[in-house]
């Protein structure tokens, strides 16, 4: 092919000769190799990612336990928090304090049972109708 004849083609006033989209040598000598070699087989991963989730459970014996619910709540842990050893006014304020830990996170405190409340991370969605059996109960949201 000559200069002139790829610059009228380059214009678009020479016709393109069908002959040059068409590789009419094949070379048989290749081979082809495989998407996949036939001896291996692909990676698998867990979509999991990694450990099991754990649930803490924490029986309160004082106001001071509240910073280890907290700090677990921190870490993206559910925790259950039995505060049935606890007196009232010791119940009022652990229950504001975790109230503090879940807006800092943006969680949930729900009350499961009296003085038995589960704290989630934002990452954990709690699924039932638990709430039917509580309603009355002073602290429930």
């Amino acid at each position: 092919m000559s200069a002139m004849n790829k610059m009228l083609k380059w214009i678009g006033i020479a016709e393109e000769d069908d002959e040059e989209f068409f590789d009419t040598e094949t070379d048989m000598d290749e081979a082809v190799e495989p998407a996949m070699p036939l001896g291996r087989k692909a990676k698998v991963s867990s979509i999991s990612g990694g450990a099991p989730s754990r649930v803490v459970v924490i029986q309160f014996q004082n106001f001071d336990d509240a910073k280890d619910a907290a700090d677990h709540l921190k870490n993206k842990k559910p925790v259950v928090a039995n505060l049935e050893k606890l007196d009232n006014d010791t119940t009022r304020r652990v229950v504001d304090f975790l109230s503090g830990a879940v807006y800092g996170v943006a969680g949930r405190i729900q009350n499961v049972s009296n003085r038995i409340f589960l704290i989630t991370p934002a990452n954990v969605e709690v699924t039932g109708n638990y709430q039917d059996n509580i309603k009355g109960f002073p602290f429930v949201n």
